[in-house]
């Protein structure tokens, strides 16, 4: 047994000797060797990507994970509706008074929801009995607790609600569904090896009735989960603009490992920044791929003025 691993061994050593020699004996196939396996190391490196998500849509969810982003102006034409009962009228709804302020805790899920031109619905919702958030107006301070439905109305400017948390933006189209995302794109930029420069890697558009969430590959066998984002939500009131735009302007930033897109008939799809990318816009990568062009090249030529050589000196030594 050991006769025959010696003797395999020796020939394995042998074979990577012979093509040592040949590479020594060789020096251009050897740079060109060694700039391929630069080429293919920089391709397959791993690279940190920041996605963008910027939508139009009538329903956002998002689940708070930064309460400092959170506070919100709701503006002099906003209510509150904290009744127990989720098809309470928004008649039945209070007023907060002019100059009254939303702050919304960690790990509360907000649903803000708008059709057309028409008001804005912030839903707040909580698993556990902690406090969801609270207000604060001319009347003083008003924790909210379990439920809560806000109404707020833009008027004269537009009313922006930035945040911090795992994101949703649309509802899987089905019976019942009154509210999804109206279309938009999903970008993802990519740094350069070196430097700070960043590049837009890959650029996809978005349908109407698409869902959307941005994720993370775990690690092993565990499903992928709901990256954190940091982004802001748009409304534009219904009147002072020329052309008011309807619903919520949604736009997120991210790090993650790729968008999920479930849309209608089919089973979805993830985008991802494809490698292929690197080459066109990374400088390092490109100027790698053009030596490796070039050292084929020249390999090539060498083999022809090789084969030329060799033809002329047997044409020259059979007319002796």
């Amino acid at each position: 047994m050991r006769f025959f691993m010696g003797a395999a061994f020796e020939r394995i050593g042998a074979r990577l000797l012979a093509v040592g020699r040949m590479m020594l004996a060789r020096p251009l196939l050897t740079y060109g060797t060694l700039v391929l396996l630069l080429v293919l190391i920089l391709v397959l490196q791993p690279r940190v990507h920041i996605f963008t998500l910027d939508v139009t849509t009538e329903i956002a969810v998002f689940t708070t994970t930064d309460d400092v982003l959170t506070a919100w102006d709701l503006g002099a034409a906003s209510k509150l509706i904290d009744n127990p009962d989720p098809f309470a009228e928004p008649s039945k709804g209070r007023s907060l008074g002019p100059n009254a302020q939303l702050i919304i805790y960690n790990e509360t899920q907000v649903d803000v929801q708008r059709h057309g031109t028409g008001v804005v619905r912030v839903r707040l919702t909580r698993d556990d009995a902690d406090p969801m958030g609270r207000i604060e107006n001319q009347a003083g301070v008003e924790d909210l607790k379990n439920w809560a439905v806000l109404l707020i109305e833009p008027a004269g400017s537009p009313v922006l609600f930035p945040f911090r948390g795992t994101l949703t933006v649309g509802y899987d189209v089905a019976a019942g569904v009154d509210s999804v995302l109206q279309g938009g794109t999903v970008s993802v930029v990519e740094n350069q090896l070196l430097g700070d420069a960043r590049y837009t890697a890959n650029t996809e558009n978005l349908d109407p009735g698409d869902r959307v969430e941005m994720r993370d590959d775990p690690s092993g066998d565990l499903p992928s989960k709901l990256s954190v984002v940091t982004g802001f939500i748009r409304a534009e009131p219904a009147t002072g603009y020329p052309e008011p735009m309807e619903a919520l302007g949604v736009v997120a930033h991210g790090t993650a490992d790729f968008v999920q897109v479930d849309r209608l008939g089919s089973s979805g799809y993830k985008i991802r920044a494809p490698r292929w990318a690197r080459f066109l816009h990374d400088p390092l990568l490109a100027a790698g791929t053009a030596i490796v062009a070039l050292f084929a090249l020249l390999m090539e030529v060498g083999k022809k003025c090789s084969e030329c050589v060799s033809a002329y000196r047997e044409k020259k030594s059979s007319d002796k």
